[in-house]
């Protein structure tokens, strides 16, 4: 995390002034995506816009649609709402809103060769932290592992890597502000 948390911070300095734009939140996913050993397709970065989330990355769920603040099944609201940040490891045999799952976001999968099935792009395990500035959340950061299976979709996210989370998501919490 050392030599991650000041590229992160300059990241989020240069970011700043343009505010969480589909290019900027690329470059975030980009790095979240290496840092955490996933995809980038397994990295959601989400903005509160009027009582609602609405995603930024991917880019391709955009305009799928708004979560509402007030819907009980959807794990980033929840982590919204409780400001709290959250592993789930069994995340797929959840309750949870599935409707943004089912889009295609053109992801490569584990092999860049082929694409994924849809049971490959199935969320298996997943961490969600509240991205948050003077005790206001302004959106959220979620990190995932995708694919048929638990096993199959990588080794479970540890509490320390949650901690990683929440640091970034301090750090980057200037992009969103604009």
């Amino acid at each position: 995390m050392s030599t991650f948390a000041p590229a992160l911070a300059q990241l989020a300095i240069d970011c700043e002034s343009e505010g969480l734009t589909v290019k900027n939140s690329q470059k975030i996913a980009v790095e979240l995506a290496r840092f955490f050993n996933v995809q980038q397709d397994e990295i959601g970065i989400l903005r509160l816009e009027k009582e609602s989330l609405l995603f930024v990355h991917p880019a391709q769920l955009h305009n799928v649609g708004r979560i509402p603040l007030n819907n009980s099944s959807a794990l980033a609201v929840r982590t919204a709402n409780s400001k709290r940040p959250e592993i789930v490891n069994n995340f797929a045999r959840t309750r949870h809103a599935s409707f943004f799952e089912m889009v295609d976001v053109g992801a490569k999968g584990k092999d860049p060769s082929k694409k994924p099935s849809k049971d490959e792009q199935i969320i298996q395990k997943i961490m969600s932290v509240p991205v948050i500035s003077l005790n206001n959340v302004l959106g959220v950061i979620q990190v995932c592992r995708k694919g048929p299976n638990a096993p199959a979709s990588g080794p479970d996210f540890a509490p320390a890597d949650l901690q990683k989370l929440v640091t970034i998501a301090t750090a980057l919490a200037r992009c969103f502000i604009k």
